[in-house]
């Protein structure tokens, strides 16, 4: 069985569980649940890049857990403190013994968001079934299936898949209350399947967001949200009587956006009322208000109460807040859980400082490269932004649809101006090498030139008809490549705005143009020699350092044009892992190209290849996060390459050992 990585001795969190080759880790996850230790003593904190075990008296990381493949979804402990349970985004179930830091079961399920519960003996295992519903039942230290109860028909064509659904045991746990239709809570007998109760006609469980049994388990609490005609969402709190399957109480006049009940040991019913930037927790029965505290950042997962509703927590990309309800509240910030996938990223000073951008609430991070901290950060982007050469300025798309520009002062973060001619998401932006021009693209296709001493829009690109990818210069800054969602990439005088060429995607009928991965070329020749071709969109395009060639990425090669003749110069085809190598970068040297790829099934890491330009060859993969690489970025002098993923985390990896004969 897998072994925990439980590095306690070791204080630096941005070196735990690393993967092979890797120096460093920025960013600690996103977030998707968390769980109280029966003891009150520590919290468990999924992400996906692993478990995060927080000690609740300092809230700081002591360790990490599942990493092997990481994603992970939903994580609970058992009752007695002896089992972890987690889930992750390929339908996986493992219960860890946490006192031998091993994993003892492994079952494999369905690929949603799973919620997890374990029996009041921890004898039991739970999980809510697909997106329809349903419950499964496995013994915890065998991973035996016990019991399977069906749920809902899936929808038809068109209608909404329904959000992840809860499962809940009652005390005495003998029986299990799941969501068995699409306004139907059932309770069922665990080991007999004997019907306990039906409850028909439960308000909104496409979007049940709590289940609490009462200490005597005679009542169920639910909660759910609601969408009135008008799109704005309620909560609604519900009691359901079990034994007489009658609705004994509903409250629809909680004003937040998510509604977690809780009992607790004395049968008190508590309710965490979340808005956007505060809770406020109530004692249901007499509507009393118990305490109120705000938050900063996105906890549309990750908030619960513990067993006995003595405590209740929240996490997000900024800050984790625990509540205590006979202490002071306990609050820690700058966790460096970021919120949304690495979008942007490129070195700064020399190569001190590494700029991120997720699209989140994170904002725009400056990370200390060699403290592997955050520096300072500022204010939300839309995940697109671009450093002057200069170091000056940094231009980012804001607004709900990152369809405006804002340029900032990097040393203030102070708005110097604000460009609002685009009317759809902007998706690329890039600044000319001299400092002088600012070029954006948008999802229409539009491809607009900015005056940097003005800020006047000079002239358009014409010739794109959707969705710009990705944008670069020529090191010279006298042309401009770019690729969009039309199948296109095409290279442009910068100075006339004229099109110099369209780049050739379709795949390359000369056979001595291949190298790579023999199966590969073999199976992209035969499907030419058939008669097949095919086209696909470039997501990264980059000239070399000395602008003689562009590289893209295409959906099973990398491909090189000659920048003078625009005709295909080389195509790497690697290895079937390698598909949609959509990050690409070449080093500073220019002598090397680094790619990273998607995810695909059946593989626990993304590789990151290093590639001999001159020859293809691949010199070295680097198994890397567990799941798409979106950026890569490279240090002025080489040493340094950096990896952005859809984990939201950044990866350090030292280079010197493969361009050993290429850095001074």
């Amino acid at each position: 069985m897998e072994q925990v990585i439980n590095p306690i001795s070791n204080g630096d969190v941005s070196t735990w569980a690393l993967p092979e080759g890797a120096i460093g880790r920025l960013g600690r996850g996103r977030i998707n649940d968390l769980a109280f230790s029966p003891d009150g003593e520590s919290l468990a904190i999924a992400t996906t890049i692993g478990v995060w075990i927080y000690e609740l008296a300092t809230l700081e990381p002591i360790a990490l857990w599942e990493t092997e493949r990481g994603l992970i979804s939903t994580v609970a402990f058992s009752p007695d403190g002896q089992w972890i349970a987690t889930s992750n985004w390929d339908g996986v179930f493992k219960v860890w013994d946490a006192d031998m830091q091993r994993c003892t079961a492994k079952i494999q399920g369905t690929r949603y968001r799973n919620a997890l519960a374990f029996s009041p003996d921890s004898q039991y295992l739970a999980a809510s079934g697909s997106g329809f519903g349903g419950a499964y039942v496995w013994n915890t230290t065998t991973g035996m299936h016990v019991a399977s109860f069906k749920g809902a028909a899936p929808p038809k064509k068109g209608e909404q898949t329904p959000a992840k659904f809860l499962v809940c045991f009652s005390p005495d746990g003998q029986s299990l209350a799941y969501v068995s239709g699409r306004s139907t809570l059932t309770v069922r007998h665990i080991e007999t399947k004997e019907h306990i109760a039906r409850l028909k006609h439960v308000a909104s469980l496409k979007r049940i967001q709590g289940l609490s049994f009462s200490p005597c388990g005679r009542y169920l609490a639910v909660s759910s949200q609601n969408m009135s005609n008008n799109r704005r969402s309620t909560t609604e709190l519900q009691v359901w009587n079990i034994d007489e399957e009658t609705l004994e109480m509903a409250d629809s006049d909680y004003g937040g956006d998510k509604l977690i009940p809780a009992y607790s040991s004395d049968g008190t019913l508590r309710v965490a009322d979340l808005y956007e930037d505060k809770v406020i927790l109530w004692e249901a029965s007499r509507r009393e208000q118990l305490d109120t505290f705000e938050y900063s950042g996105n906890a549309r997962n990750a908030s619960r109460f513990s067993s006995d509703g003595q405590q209740f927590a929240i996490a997000t990309e900024c800050e984790m807040r625990v509540w205590h309800a006979d202490a002071p509240l306990t609050v820690a910030s700058h966790l460096e859980h970021t919120a949304g996938k690495v979008q942007t990223l490129f070195f700064m000073q020399g190569g001190e400082t590494l700029v991120s951008a997720d699209g989140g609430k994170s904002g725009i991070m400056f990370w200390d490269v060699v403290q592997r901290r955050v520096r300072r950060t500022l204010s939300s982007a839309n995940g697109k932004c671009a450093l002057s050469p200069c170091e000056n300025m940094l231009a980012i798309n804001i607004g709900e649809n990152g369809e405006t520009i804002e340029v900032l002062r990097v040393a203030s973060g102070t708005p110097m101006t604000t460009l609002t001619e685009h009317k759809q998401g902007v998706t690329a932006l890039a600044f000319s090498p001299t400092d002088e021009h600012l070029v954006s693209g948008d999802l229409e296709g539009n491809l607009s030139v900015w005056s940097v001493e003005s800020w006047r829009e000079l002239r358009k690109f014409i010739g794109h008809t959707t969705w710009i990818t990705t944008l670069a210069f020529h090191p010279s800054g006298a042309k401009v490549a770019t690729a969009a969602r039309d199948y296109t990439a095409r290279v442009w005088d910068f100075e006339s705005g004229e099109q110099l060429a369209s780049l050739p995607l379709a795949e390359a009928s000369d056979v001595s143009l291949y190298r790579g991965d023999p199966r590969q070329i073999r199976y992209i020749l035969n499907r030419l020699r058939q008669g097949y071709s095919h086209k696909s969109a470039l997501h990264s395009i980059a000239f070399s350092p000395s602008g003689d060639l562009i590289a893209g990425g295409l959906h099973r090669e990398i491909r090189l044009w000659d920048a003078t003749t625009y005709e295909t110069h080389r195509v790497i085809v690697p290895p079937d892992s390698y598909q949609r190598p959509d990050a690409l970068i070449f080093s500073p040297c220019g002598r090397y190209l680094v790619s990273g790829s998607w995810w695909q099934e059946d593989h626990e890491k993304v590789p990151i290849g290093l590639w001999e330009v001159s020859t293809g060859k691949n010199i070295a993969t680097f198994w890397s996060h567990p799941t798409d690489i979106q950026e890569l970025a490279f240090s002025p002098d080489g040493t340094l390459l950096a990896s952005g993923s859809f984990d939201c985390t950044i990866l350090l990896w030292d280079m010197t050992p493969y361009l050993k004969n290429e850095i001074p």
